[in-house]
């Protein structure tokens, strides 16, 4: 291996591999806490199983000789994760879409469309991701031409016109809540307005959520864009307009891409940072714990027996760490 591939192939690697570290990280987190159990999340299950699969994808491709049959499904793995990685986004806007403006028939709706929703996506993406193999998938053949235009529209650029409106009308709404909570709040102390201020402040607690949801949005389009570019310009029969920087630098903004989810939801999705700091604090607890438990006991000379206090093991996996009080939000509904 030359030493300009081993520059690329190195620091792929190390990237794909924390990708599915990450990613997987995620998924646990949400099988082993109860109160983390939500549809919300079970979008984000399903965008961080597609992360999971990317890095997989890059990990092969980087690493493993391919053949000629190993290259498409490779390409066709490709285009599952980015189907299902904008279609995914979409569903989990709409699902804060529905939770901010529809929040009393929220529990409702969303449990009835989760079911469908995530199975459909994963099929669907499938399958439109494996139709250019009935044709062997050359780029100079008309109907190569025809099904990537059709599916830019519509599995890429539709879903994002639907996000680009969803957050436009909920950032909107919330401007609105916050605007009467500011009334409310002038006008009168009463019971009455109270209540409803904390109604308006739940609104803008999920709004946080939604905005997390936005960035993991415009951050998807942001990575793969070089490779769209890049396969549009191809096709058409442009490939010379696309810089050799951007080829180059193509793969790492897509692994980038699926590094950056993970990272949000640690410090910005409130539940996921609540769960990743009860784990830091009870880590660091049975650290503590130990470290005193050695301080304790006495040296060689010392005839006297040390008295050890029984203890609750603080180990980061056990659910009872994690307390019913985060389990209150009424516009996440449990799975």
């Amino acid at each position: 291996m030359s030493e300009t591939s081993l520059k690329v192939v190195v620091p792929l690697s190390i990237l794909s591999v924390c990708v599915v570290v990450a990613n997987t990280l995620v998924c646990v987190l949400v099988y082993k806490i109860k109160s983390m159990r939500n549809y919300t999340n079970g979008f984000v299950v399903s965008l961080a199983i597609s992360d999971i699969l990317t890095g997989v994808a890059f990990l092969l491709q980087y690493n493993v000789e391919l053949h000629v049959w190993s290259r498409a499904t490779l390409n066709v793995l490709y285009s599952i994760v980015l189907f299902v990685g904008a279609t995914n986004l979409c569903a989990v806007t709409f699902d804060r879409y529905l939770a901010i403006s529809y929040p009393f028939s929220y529990a409702e709706t969303i449990a009835k469309v989760f079911k469908i929703l995530v199975p459909s996506i994963w099929v669907l993406s499938v399958v439109i991701a494996c139709i250019p193999l009935t044709w062997e998938g050359d780029t100079k053949l008309v109907n190569t031409r025809i099904y990537i235009c059709v599916v830019l529209a519509v599995c890429i650029v539709f879903p994002y016109i639907l996000i680009v409106y969803a957050n436009f009308k909920i950032f909107r709404f919330v401007r609105q809540c916050v605007r009467r909570e500011r009334e409310l709040s002038i006008s009168s102390s009463s019971m009455k307005s109270r209540l409803k201020q904390n109604g308006v402040r739940k609104v803008s607690s999920e709004a946080k959520v939604a905005r997390v949801f936005a960035i993991a949005s415009l951050m998807f389009v942001l990575s793969y864009f070089p490779t769209l570019f890049y396969t549009v310009a191809a096709t058409f029969g442009y490939i010379y307009i696309v810089p050799d920087l951007l080829l180059q630098f193509s793969p790492f903004c897509v692994v980038l891409g699926s590094l950056v989810n993970p990272v949000l939801y640690s410090f910005m999705k409130p539940d996921f940072r609540r769960a990743v700091n009860k784990i830091l604090s009870g880590k660091r607890a049975f650290l503590d714990m130990r470290k005193s438990q050695r301080s304790s006991v006495p040296s060689i000379g010392e005839y006297r027996t040390p008295f050890m206090s029984k203890t609750k093991d603080l180990s980061p996996g056990d659910d009872d760490v994690f307390t019913a009080e985060h389990n209150n939000n009424p516009f996440e509904s449990r799975v």
